[in-house]
């Protein structure tokens, strides 16, 4: 009895995992125990739950396409929906990176015009700085020379003035 039991509940078991309701399930192994417990089930009987399992698994299989349609149908709709979402989504980025493009170059253009003025500033200040360099040394090789001058000034009245003074 316990070896049928459990060979019974293995069925159900296997007729669950092979997608039979728990219903039809709980049937066919009620007819398979009557057959093992009877031995005498007819031709007849054994038509009849063919046509029962025949007729549950087309259910099923109706069942099933529906939906697997209406999943299709679904998904399609969904799909469809995220690409438009998704394209929007992009020329709007696509925009705002032209926009954003277009305000770069001309701040690039000013910079570079403020640059190339900046350039020509610092040009002239070098030249400026090369004359005013030039300009000092001739400055200071003129206060040598003034230098000297009044040194010899000073010497020519310091021995005038010693002359009048001793004379």
């Amino acid at each position: 009895m316990t070896l049928a039991m459990m060979n019974t509940h293995k069925a159900f078991k296997a007729l669950q995992l092979a997608g039979v309701s728990d219903q039809q399930a709980e049937a066919m192994v009620e007819i398979f125990t009557e057959m093992q417990q009877d031995n005498a089930l007819s031709r007849a009987d054994l038509m009849k739950a063919g046509e029962g399992i025949t007729g549950s698994i087309k259910e099923l299989d109706d069942r099933l396409s529906a939906a697997i349609r209406e999943l299709d149908v679904r998904l399609t709709s969904a799909i469809k929906e995220l690409d438009d979402r998704l394209s929007t989504a992009i020329r709007e980025l696509d925009i705002r990176i032209t926009n954003m493009d277009i305000r770069l170059s001309g701040e690039i253009k000013a910079l570079d015009v403020r640059l190339t003025r900046v350039e020509a500033r610092l040009d002239r200040i070098e030249k400026d700085i090369e004359v005013i360099k030039a300009d000092v040394s001739a400055l200071k090789t003129d206060m040598r020379w003034i230098k000297r001058l009044l040194m010899v000034m000073a010497t020519t009245m310091v021995i005038a003035a010693i002359k009048y003074i001793f004379s």
